[in-house]
């Protein structure tokens, strides 16, 4: 039996790998499917939304990671993944909440994705600043 756990939690680090790395996307999102079985915590379902986004399948995603983030969850990289996850989804406003969570958590959660945090928060509230200087009718598809 242990030996089957620990197969398992191996599926799932394997999995996050395959997608932090941007490979084997097919493999990683079968892995997560298949410790998914067997366990529910936040942790899988924080391993099958990524391998999810990392698939392209972003409403399924957004989905798994509210399992992810119960009440009480205060893991930074949980919280990246969520921002980033509703980032893709169009939840502009729900990607900034959950980025700046990640960094308030930990503003060094990750060698890598800690600058990836702070960098889509800035393009977020650039993309902001410019949403609201251009008003109501100064969008692209204003006709004078």
């Amino acid at each position: 039996m242990l030996g089957h756990i620990n197969q398992v939690l191996h599926n799932r680090d394997l999995a996050l790998f395959y997608a932090d790395h941007d490979i084997k996307l097919d493999e990683a999102l079968a892995l997560a499917h298949k410790e998914f079985e067997v366990r529910h915590d936040i942790y899988t379902w924080d391993a099958l939304a990524w391998a999810l986004y990392k698939n392209g399948k972003y409403q399924e995603a957004s989905d798994a990671m509210e399992h992810a983030l119960r009440p009480g969850t205060r893991d930074a990289l949980l919280f990246f993944h969520a921002g980033m996850i509703a980032g893709r989804s169009g939840q502009k406003s729900q990607a900034r909440e959950k980025l700046q969570s990640a960094l308030n958590i930990n503003p060094g959660f990750h060698v890598i994705y800690a600058g990836v945090a702070r960098r889509q928060l800035e393009a977020l509230d650039n993309e902001a600043a410019l949403t609201a200087s251009q008003g109501p009718n100064d969008g692209p598809n204003h006709v004078p």
